[in-house]
């Protein structure tokens, strides 16, 4: 399926607004979820089932928690929610990870753009529009029930982190892939990831590293090496910071291994030695709701620790 044609019905969940969401930029820093962690999200790929379980979030409020989550339909209806603990399993200065009192599903069944809107003290903190669309009527007698799949930002953003090797700092590109970016009738394939400043090719992704599964999204990790052929890969070297950071327009693009279809296509901008972050992972982006915290999990450690991170979009 081509970029353009997945990304249409991307652009729908910009204008699947609820009005009442909308609110004041204020001194002190609100509520938010972590967009990585609301992504991160259960999805059933078929059914239409949805599961909420724990989520992180950011400037935590003082006490106890008064937080719910709830799916919102097309109509702005409420079609469920639920209850979060009031009380956070981990904090770590602004940050806590809150459990969902479960079993907290809901499974949809009418196509549509539908917003999960996490709330805190009775005010819309945070959402995460998707679609559910049907793929199947059910008309197979083998088979007789109808599917469905979910299609949301896991196809428009991704985000860099920094990491070391050698005293030399280098991006990790993190992303979703999933049994939409494959080609009709596959079950598996791999992908490659070229950086490019401008025309010029910076770097790609090591060929036998980029894995895309027959399931929902599922985030992936991807380096970038200098140019190398597949003899190459043991000793290929990384693109370094300095790479990513001389002045200029950049892509990422995310290319099937099998028949080279383009799948992603990664922008960000570089000037003053520094990676540009998207607007809305400024602190004072509105509206809130749709702020994105510009911090992820760090995977590096077992503590509940949080680490930078540049949220990248693919047009």
């Amino acid at each position: 399926m081509k970029l353009a044609t997945v990304l249409n019905p991307i652009r729908l969940l910009c204008i699947a607004v609820l009005a009442s969401m909308a609110q004041p930029s204020l001194a002190q820093p609100k509520p938010a979820l972590i967009f990585e962690s609301m992504l991160n999200t259960y999805f059933d790929e078929e059914s239409g089932l949805i599961s909420f379980t724990e989520y992180d979030l950011a400037f935590i409020p003082e006490g106890k928690l008064n937080a719910s989550v709830a799916v919102v339909n097309p109509e702005n209806t409420v079609v469920e929610s639920f209850q979060f603990f009031e009380d956070f399993r981990f904090t770590e200065g602004v940050f806590g990870r809150a459990k969902v009192q479960g079993p907290a599903n809901v499974t949809l069944t009418e196509p549509g753009v539908y917003n999960i809107v996490f709330l805190i003290d009775g005010e819309p903190a945070s959402r995460l529009p998707v679609i559910l669309e049907q793929t199947s009527e059910g008309e197979d007698p083998f088979d007789p029930a109808k599917k469905f799949q979910f299609r949301g930002f896991w196809q428009v953003y991704g985000y860099l982190t920094m990491n070391e090797f050698k005293e030399e700092v280098h991006p990790t590109l993190s992303f979703w892939v999933g049994m939409q970016d494959l080609a009709e009738g596959d079950t598996k394939d791999m992908f490659t990831a070229t950086l490019k400043r401008g025309d010029e090719v910076l770097g790609h992704s090591k060929e036998t590293l980029g894995y895309i599964s027959n399931e929902h999204y599922k985030r992936v990790d991807i380096d970038i090496f200098k140019p190398h052929d597949r003899r190459g890969i043991p000793n290929a070297e990384f693109v370094t910071l300095d790479d990513w950071t001389e002045p200029g327009e950049y892509t990422i693009e995310i290319t099937r291994q099998s028949d080279n279809t383009l799948i992603r296509k990664f922008h960000f901008t570089s000037e003053d030695g520094k990676i540009q972050p998207l607007k809305n992972s400024a602190m004072d982006f509105e509206p809130r709701v749709d702020y994105m915290v510009p911090r992820v999990t760090n995977r590096s450690t077992q503590n509940y620790d949080f680490e930078e991170a540049i949220w990248v979009k693919s047009e």
